[in-house]
């Protein structure tokens, strides 16, 4: 863990050669992120070892990927998804989790003004509630709804005090989802892949994701047949962070204009699963694997940093 805040620290300051106030800001961030994911391990012990890699393999993909230094956007978003996830974790299976399902979905809103989607995950952790955490009742269902309108009340507010308010504007960042027409047609589902927007975005961009979706695969395929060792409890959480990892894989697919804050919320959700497959497996196979994923995550933070700071990019 101390070596990966010194290589992070080191690969902060890269791009630039020198600290900005937005980029120290977005590392103190990025860093007390670190901690919430650590403390999130020692809660529920998802990693039935003692070892720091979830946090580590946060903290190191994060400092690959040059947007989510500056304190903006995608490090303000990831952040309050972690801190969710801690939150909504310590609902399992409690008689009165009211106070957790509150925060939870309170930070989850708060973050929806940084990356809009995290405004519709509050119909999967509704579920995940109620389905793999077995704790919804109806004083939790409606602190959910609370915890969700408290920052847009705060917000309405705020610009009805001022008198900058303009109804036209207020919206939600919800659509339609076109493609769950009945009866089901993979090819109107292929119709809203955006591959031209896809094949446009930066190729650097285009590495990472492969990369980090590679890794979310790879970890996903191997903990489902290796479920079994776990407790249920830790089962319950881990299928979460799978069902999130892949539901950020299709919007990132959907709508790769906003791959800065989806790959931020996908840093964030796959690495508990990646660090679980790292963690406890020794077979030949996943030890050369883990070497070859340290090689391309420096090769990734090559393409990203180093030659993003010459503008060969």
């Amino acid at each position: 863990m101390p070596i990966c805040i010194v290589i992070a620290v080191a690969l902060w300051w890269l791009p630039q050669r020198a600290f900005s106030v937005p980029h120290i800001l977005g590392l103190v961030l990025c860093l007390l992120t670190t901690y919430v994911v650590m403390e999130t391990n020692a809660q529920q012990h998802i990693i039935r070892i003692r070892t720091r890699m979830m946090s580590c393999v946060w903290l190191m993909l994060t400092a690959c990927l040059a947007f989510m230094h500056p304190l903006e956007e995608p490090i303000i978003a990831s952040a309050c998804l972690c801190i969710s996830y801690m939150l909504l974790f310590r609902c399992y299976q409690r008689l009165r989790p009211q106070a957790f399902v509150f925060h939870a979905f309170l930070m989850l809103s708060i973050g929806s003004f940084f990356a809009p989607v995290m405004l519709a995950m509050a119909i999967p952790f509704f579920l995940y509630i109620a389905l793999l955490l077995r704790s919804l009742t109806k004083k939790a269902f409606w602190a959910g709804i609370l915890g969700l309108i408290a920052p847009y009340w705060c917000y309405a507010f705020w610009y009805f005090i001022t008198g900058k308010i303009d109804p036209s504007k207020i919206t939600l960042p919800i659509g339609r989802i076109p493609f769950l027409d009945y009866p089901f047609d993979y090819q109107v589902l292929l119709r809203y892949i955006k591959t031209e927007e896809l094949l446009s975005l930066p190729f650097s961009v285009q590495v990472s994701a492969a990369f980090i979706i590679l890794l979310s695969i790879v970890s996903i395929v191997h903990y489902m047949r290796t479920n079994y060792d776990d407790k249920i409890r830790v089962r319950m959480i881990l299928y979460i962070y799978m069902t999130q990892t892949l539901l950020l894989m299709v919007f990132l697919v959907l709508q790769p204009a906003h791959y800065e804050t989806t790959m931020a919320l996908l840093v964030a959700s796959a690495s508990p699963l990646i660090a679980h497959y790292f963690s406890l497996t020794g077979s030949i196979l996943s030890n050369t694997f883990f070497v070859l994923s340290l090689l391309l995550t420096a090769g990734m933070a090559t393409l990203n940093l180093w030659l993003t700071s010459f503008s060969i990019y």
